[in-house]
Parts: structure tokens; C-alpha cells; sequence
């Protein structure tokens, strides 16, 4: 096997990583049990199943997108750089934003007026008016994930105010330390425009890291550190799962912390094996998977629930099959674009595979 530099390890570490929480983020919506147990085995089963896929081991993949993109976005940043690297996000993000979120408003409009209803979870159609049509191209009002891409974007934007607060280190710790500490009070990002008024602090640990500590990203963590991510990797999804929801205390501050201890843990971890994982598209493909995902599950599930029997045994296998199947569907329609469509899949993808910085 040719020797790979670190640098180029670090970039090959965030596809994988990168990969692996879009369908950590899949899980997050794919959530199939129902709120009360009968007492029945098969109920006990479906819902610890349901819990520990989609609400333990994935709280901490939206918080890890943040911290990287943070990283890779202030790598190298200067206030003379924020004109090129606004650029360089009109493309990776403003664009491939707009265009999937009109996608899937108009694939909510044709739902809500054609037997295509049939297959969505829509209880209510669509109603075409200009608010509407604004909250659904500008504000992810038929595309729910992308508060994430929104976020982003102001961040982005918002850069010089970023770089003001971490372009010294000190102040910048003190800056994440002290927004932490008033997210516990309640003092946050305003919830009305930010759907998660806490994401600007992972982000802005991310800017620190990549600004002052990128060289100490790319250095391969010790043994020992690794050994302790794993065991504290372990030990928060067994807590997460064995401690019962009322005893469990969450509040903003313990969540940072939690989330930020497992980012680090997981790309620690990560760098134990990533040398021997051989690259493939499908590596690739998280933001396809991100932009996709919800409303072809939807899609999915509606057909397995048609082929599948009406059994609550049925709930976990159908699960799995519905991300699988979902997965391939995306990877189909990501080779089909890429060989017949290559300058629309790159505007949908925002050059993704092409774009490092």
C-alpha cells in the first residue's frame, strides 16, 4: 500500500467520517416505534432497538458536521481569504441549498394533488401561496434537514465576527466557554431563526481547532488516547440506553460537553483503521445522502409497509431494509447523474469530490 501523508489521510478521515453520519443523521429520522409499550416482548424490542439506533450513538453526528465543517472552513482562514472562501460556498453550499430545497417543494406540491400522497406522511397538502413558497425555498419548510445547510450558511457569512472572537486562542476558549455556560441559562442564538441555538458553539470549537490546531488534527492520536475514546465512546451509549429517560439529565451545557467529548472520541477512534478502509463512491456520497434521504425513505417505507406483513416483528427488519434500499436508491441516482448528467450532479453535489478547502 503507497504512503499516505497525513494531510491526505485527514481528507480521506472527514469523507469516511462524513459518511457515516449522514447515515447516523438517517437514523436520526428514521425512528419506528411507538410511544407505549403493550407489555409484549416484540413492543420491549422495537422500542430499546429504535432508541439505540436513532436517539443514542447518533446524538452527537450533527454537532461532529459542525465541528468539521468549523475546521475545514477556517484552515488557513484570514479576513483576506473570506471573499474566496464565500465563493467557494456559494457553490458547496448556497446553490446545492436553494435548488434541493425547491426539489422538494415541488415534490410536496405534486404529492399533495396526484396519488403520489399516497406514499408521504402528509396529512395536510400543500398550500400554494407566496409565504409558503418562500419558506420553501429560503427556509427548508419542505426539506427539514437542511437547517443544518442554513445554519451554515449564516456562519459562513458571519465569518469576520467568527474570526474576531477565535483568532486568539485564549479568547476564543473563553468565547466557547462562555456562550456554553449561558446556552445552561437559556441565554442562546434565537430559536425562531436557528433551529439549534447551540450549533454556533460546536462550529466555532471546530473554527478554533482548525485555525490554531490543525497540525495537532493531522498527528495520529496515541494509543492510549484512543483506548480512552473508545471507552468513553462505549460508556456514553450504555449510559445513554441503560439509564432510565427520567433519571437522564440533559440541558444544554452537559449536551455540549457530551457531544464534543464524542466528536473527538469518534475521530480518534476513526484513525485506528482508517489506513486499511479502501476508497469508495460511496464514501462520497453524504451530502447526497443528506439532501435525499427523507423523502425517499418516506417513499420506501410506504412500499415495505404495502410488501411487508402488518406485524409489529416486522417494525425492526423493515427498519434496516428501508435505509438500505434508500442508501442504493441514492447511490443509483449519484452514478446515473455522475455519468450522464456530470454538470448537474456537480451544481447538486456543490463539486463536493473536487472541493477541499
Amino acid at each position: 500500500m503507497p504512503t499516505i501523508s497525513r494531510e491526505e489521510l485527514f481528507w480521506k478521515k472527514k469523507e469516511f467520517i462524513s459518511f457515516v453520519l449522514s447515515i447516523l443523521v438517517f437514523f436520526i429520522h428514521s425512528y419506528f416505534a411507538t410511544d407505549q409499550i403493550d407489555g409484549s416482548l416484540v413492543s420491549v424490542i422495537n422500542q430499546k432497538t429504535a432508541f439505540f439506533f436513532c436517539k443514542s450513538i447518533t446524538q452527537f453526528a450533527v454537532p461532529t458536521f459542525f465541528m468539521l465543517s468549523g475546521v475545514t472552513f477556517f484552515k488557513n482562514y484570514s479576513n483576506k481569504k473570506y471573499g474566496e472562501k464565500i465563493k467557494s460556498r456559494v457553490f458547496t453550499l448556497i446553490i446545492p441549498y436553494l435548488l434541493w430545497n425547491s426539489i422538494w417543494m415541488l415534490y410536496e406540491i405534486l404529492c399533495s394533488y396526484s396519488f403520489l400522497s399516497n406514499f408521504t406522511d402528509n396529512t395536510a397538502p400543500f398550500q400554494i401561496t407566496l409565504l409558503n413558497v418562500l419558506k420553501g425555498i429560503f427556509f427548508y419548510g419542505c426539506n427539514g434537514p437542511f437547517w443544518f445547510i442554513f445554519d451554515l450558511i449564516i456562519y459562513s457569512l458571519a465569518a469576520p465576527v467568527v474570526f474576531l472572537l477565535i483568532r486568539n486562542k485564549y479568547i476564543g476558549i473563553v468565547s466557547i466557554v462562555a456562550l456554553s455556560v449561558l446556552s445552561f441559562f437559556g441565554i442562546q442564538l434565537p430559536p425562531a431563526v436557528f433551529y439549534s441555538s447551540t450549533s454556533i458553539i460546536f462550529y466555532m470549537t471546530g473554527a478554533l481547532m482548525g485555525y490554531h490546531y490543525f497540525d495537532f488534527i493531522l498527528k495520529k492520536p496515541k494509543k492510549s488516547t484512543q483506548i480512552f475514546s473508545l471507552i468513553f465512546l462505549i460508556a456514553y451509549i450504555v449510559a445513554k440506553n441503560a439509564v432510565p429517560a427520567d433519571l437522564q439529565y440533559d440541558n444544554p451545557l452537559t449536551e455540549i460537553i457530551t457531544f464534543t467529548l464524542c466528536a473527538f472520541s469518534f475521530w480518534n477512534i476513526s484513525d485506528a483503521f482508517i489506513e486499511k478502509i479502501k476508497p469508495r463512491a460511496i464514501y462520497s456520497r453524504s451530502f447526497a445522502i443528506y439532501a435525499m434521504h427523507l423523502g425517499l425513505s418516506g417513499i420506501v417505507w410506504k412500499i415495505l409497509g404495502i410488501c411487508l406483513p402488518k406485524k409489529e416483528w416486522v417494525l425492526i427488519p423493515q427498519f434496516f431494509l428501508k435505509v438500505i434500499i434508500t442508501v442504493i436508491i441514492i447511490n443509483l441516482i449519484c452514478l446515473f447523474l455522475e455519468k450522464f448528467l456530470p454538470k448537474v450532479y456537480n451544481v447538486l453535489m456543490g463539486n463536493r469530490i473536487r472541493r477541499k478547502q
